[in-house]
């Protein structure tokens, strides 16, 4: 019972996924004319705007060298990683599977996990909490930007007036959900607190709709199915690559000469990737392209789970004994 209590959402996202490549004509069903699918993005961001501390933007403040290096870590260090390590095998995988390991490259970090993590090995929580939050906060406006920037280079860009278009959505879908979810934190602190574990599990079920929505749109392409048959060489890549940006991060917090509590803070922040936001932002994205999001989405999804279990082992690990 507990492992399952622990374990819910990646077990629930499995069945999701089967339920999926079962029956993918009840997404449609269910996702007439797209509204289910773009509630759930609204709600997930209502949520996180409501669940979200503000007070955890102004602590930590004086920790300059630990935000800059978990920021130039997330959103530049990670995109060039990967822009330079994927364009070699656009030969090998498909197309759209680049897109979404770019996507992923351009994602901002966890929040609950990452703090978590830092917290049981007894690193500076606050340091994650605000460097968590900020980079979500920015993750809404750079995370798309770098994307744009990556699939242009990458020849894969998208026209001028669909760029804008995406932006439009994302301000309406994703910025203004939480700017208002923001307001009613600040009008309801005391009920948002007692209810966060609550706001937690609706938002990972609706992530889940969001997920199971994806790969509904694209189960019966052909393209994708031949695409999950290949996935072996891709996913053995991301995993790779995540424990290599796991020492990249120890051995870049020890250059730049940050002690043991900001060591382990960068060591589980700056890594890791969102798929709380990362799927919404990817189904905002490619909300006119189905069949691309559906396989756009895979690698978040593989890299999600895998980040955690690397986590689990770094906090029993010498990096983090050692700091």
């Amino acid at each position: 019972m507990q492992f399952l209590k622990k374990n819910w959402f990646v077990l629930a996202m499995l069945a999701v996924l089967a339920a999926a490549f079962a029956a993918p004509g009840a997404g449609a069903y269910l996702n007439a004319g797209k509204f289910a699918g773009t509630a759930a993005v609204v709600l997930v961001f209502f949520l996180s705007g409501f669940s979200l501390p503000s007070a955890a933007i102004v602590k930590g403040l004086r920790e300059v060298r630990l935000h800059l290096f978990i920021h130039v870590f997330i959103f530049g260090i990670s995109p060039l990683y990967f822009a330079l390590t994927a364009w070699p095998f656009r030969d090998v995988m498909d197309g759209h599977l680049i897109a979404g390991i770019y996507a992923l490259a351009c994602l901002p970090t966890t929040i609950s996990s990452c703090i978590v993590f830092t917290q049981l090995a007894g690193g500076n929580v606050a340091g994650t909490i605000f460097n968590a939050s900020l980079s979500n906060l920015l993750g809404v406006f750079i995370s798309p930007l770098l994307l744009t920037v990556l699939l242009r280079g990458g020849g894969d860009a998208l026209p001028f007036g669909q760029v804008v278009d995406i932006f439009v959505k994302l301000l309406v879908r994703v910025l203004l959900p939480f700017v208002v979810g923001q307001g009613f934190y600040a009008l309801f602190r005391d009920f948002s607190a007692r209810h966060k574990k609550t706001s937690s599990v609706l938002s990972g079920c609706l992530v889940l709709v969001i997920v199971y929505l994806a790969f509904c749109g694209a189960a019966g392409n052909r393209a994708l199915m031949g695409q999950v048959r290949r996935l072996a060489w891709p996913f053995a890549y991301l995993a790779g690559s995540n424990v290599l940006m796991v020492l990249l991060a120890y051995a870049g917090a020890r250059l730049v000469g940050l002690n043991r509590e900001n060591t382990i803070s960068a060591l589980f922040c700056a890594p890791q990737k969102t798929l709380a936001m990362g799927a919404p932002l990817l189904a905002a994205y490619f909300a006119d392209s189905p069949e691309l999001l559906g396989i756009a989405i895979l690698p978040v999804l593989f890299y999600h789970p895998w980040q955690l279990f690397v986590a689990g082992l770094v906090n029993n690990s010498r990096l983090v004994r050692a700091g």
